[in-house]
């Protein structure tokens, strides 16, 4: 079921964190330098978080800090269709991403 609230995206992330970490991973470098905002380059106005992808991701779903939902946009953004619906969690990504606007309340 598609989150309502800040409070059950955040179940939903959670319980489905393992799923949503593989799909991630298989679009996004996970060693590769975070930026703030994420996905904003240095030339464009982004700063190094001093993490890497992997440890970003980590510190936001600890922080429950917004930017998340950046991270699971362009990992939606960049799968194929014939990729998307055959990993499990697939819809719940399509729901986090969606739903995003539960965030705006925090």
């Amino acid at each position: 079921m598609a989150p309502e609230t800040a409070e059950e995206w955040w179940t939903l992330l959670d319980d489905r964190w393992d799923y949503l970490l593989e799909i991630i991973g298989h679009h996004l470098d996970f060693d590769h330098p975070a930026f703030d905002p994420p996905g904003t380059p240095i030339e464009r106005g982004g700063k190094f978080t001093g993490r890497n992808v992997m440890a970003e991701l980590h510190h936001l779903k600890r922080t429950r800090d917004r930017r998340m939902a950046r991270y699971l946009h362009a990992t939606w953004g960049l799968a194929s269709d014939a990729y998307a619906w055959s990993v499990p969690a697939w819809g719940d990504l399509c729901d986090l991403c969606s739903e995003d606007w539960c965030l705006n309340d925090e």
